[in-house]
């Protein structure tokens, strides 16, 4: 019995290993070498080089291999500021050269990894352009029977010849929903493909561009009369646009059937009488009042306020991760909340400061960054959806609230490090201004913003108070936010 197990147990071991060493022999060590060479120049290098493409943040590597020897490149690769102080003349060069940013230490690779990158660069070579047999740059004139034809594709009516079974629809959507979908709509996709020097969709689909889209379409083998047909669909849907997603009216359905029932009991009560007990059509009409009167009152009190209003904006851009994840500061892409009334909407300048570099996302991929850049390049901004908007009739300041009050953005933007996508998180109605101006404490003593209010300075030196409050600074006057 013992005898078979361990039997059993080597023949798998056997059948485990053989492929591998299969492998080994037949496979060049040099190809091996080089893709791992590959990962990892992808993983730690590509946030500030680009070959092929010039200077990034740091230098055009490709040719390097020729003008440095590999031995100081893996010294420099793994600590150049350790050369720098050293005082490296050709490290120092470097250095300077690169305004003097430093580059990140990569001391937790051995010399083997470190080699196989500069493997990568000294046998990277440009990437062949593609060539198709289809047309790639129709984007117009397809006929109604092609049009149809990659409609049905979209919805996986008509399977792909090579693989890949979902629809296409199920990911890239026609009509909106109440949670976030990182994949682009249909509608996206069709702009993209429309526009001019928009996206390639033979090459996207033949090659995908970033690593979240090779992951979805790891089973999708498109031939090229496939995406033809595709690309008859979009050009087609980009004259559509999504279906706005509609809350169902439950609140509304509620009025209506208690106003029937009432209109009801006082017919019966009035004419018919079928009912014998009068008591009912009393509890039927009070009952029906008050939701009425309930409904009213609360629709009253919503008028022109919008709380959650979350509106799908031209990108898709995630607080949660800017904010969050990567912790920026809100006043660096909001600059302007320091000193004006609005917190101001980022250019399409402070975006490209940092996806100038970062160009692909973790969720998105290349998709959501490609439309800053297409922006960026015809000069046309991006056109933001504004969340929070006060009445006319109302004055608000950031620069009061934000430099004089010293108030962070998360007391009336609420946690928004946690929102993928940005909502109002308080009604801003009167109500809530005043109970805050109430409450809130001002920091008195070290802004010098303050300074003139000299009474309520001796009421806190001489323990008379212990604290100010907005509302003691005049922050409950009319004239204050209504003038």
């Amino acid at each position: 019995m013992r005898h078979s197990i361990a039997t059993s147990i080597f023949r798998k071991a056997i059948a485990g290993i053989l492929p591998l060493l299969v492998l080994s022999i037949f496979l060049p060590a040099g190809s091996m070498a080089q893709n791992d060479g590959k990962k990892l120049f992808e993983k730690h290098c590509t946030v500030c080089h680009k070959l092929g493409e010039g200077k990034l943040v740091g230098p055009e590597l490709v040719g390097i291999t020729k003008v440095r020897e590999r031995e100081w490149l893996v010294k420099f690769i793994r600590n150049s500021k350790e050369l720098i102080d050293a005082g490296d003349p050709v490290a120092v060069k470097v250095f300077e050269e690169n305004n003097k940013i430093p580059m990140q230490a990569f001391t937790n690779l051995s010399d083997a990894e470190i080699n196989g990158i500069v493997d990568y660069i000294e046998n990277w070579e440009p990437p062949k352009a593609q060539e198709f047999t289809a047309d790639v740059n129709k984007k117009e004139g397809f006929t109604e029977t092609e049009i149809l034809r990659g409609e049905r594709m979209f919805y996986g009516l008509i399977p792909f010849e090579n693989g890949g079974t979902t629809a296409c629809n199920s990911c890239h959507y026609t009509k909106n929903s109440d949670s976030l979908n990182w994949s682009p709509s249909a509608i996206d996709l069709a702009h993209a493909f429309m526009e001019k020097d928009g996206m390639n969709i033979y090459a996207s689909m033949s090659e995908p561009a970033s690593s979240v889209m090779e992951k979805a379409h790891a089973d999708y083998k498109l031939n090229e009369q496939e995406i033809y047909y595709i690309s008859a669909y979009l050009s087609h849907l980009v004259h559509k646009e999504i279906k706005p997603f509609k809350i169902f009216p439950t609140r509304l359905l509620i009025f209506i059937l208690f106003a029937v029932l009432m209109t009801l009991a006082l017919i019966d009560l009035i004419f018919t009488r079928k009912v014998r007990y009068r008591f009912i059509h009393v509890i039927i009409l009070m009952v029906g009042i008050a939701v009425h009167f309930n409904i009213a009152m609360v629709e009253a009190q919503n008028l022109s306020r919008t709380k959650d209003y979350a509106p799908d904006q031209p990108i898709k851009f995630s607080h949660k991760i800017h904010a969050g994840d990567n912790q920026t500061d809100c006043q660096y892409c909001h600059h302007i909340a320091d000193h004006s009334k609005s917190a101001g909407i980022p250019s399409n300048d402070v975006c490209m400061n940092c996806h100038n570099v970062v160009q692909e996302g973790r969720n998105s991929g290349k998709f959501e960054i490609n439309k800053i850049l297409r922006a960026q390049k015809t000069g046309k901004p991006i056109e933001w959806i504004r969340i929070h908007n006060m009445q006319e009739h109302v004055f608000f300041s950031h620069a009061q609230h934000v430099n004089a009050g010293k108030i962070a953005c998360e007391t009336c933007h609420g946690p928004v490090a946690e929102m993928d996508i940005m909502r109002q998180f308080s009604d801003l109605s009167m109500g809530w201004c005043i109970n805050c101006h109430r409450d809130t404490k001002v920091n008195f003593k070290d802004n010098e913003y303050y300074s003139t209010y000299m009474k309520l300075h001796d009421e806190l030196k001489s323990g008379k108070i212990d604290s100010v409050t907005v509302e003691q600074i005049g922050g409950l006057d009319c004239m204050k936010c209504h003038y």
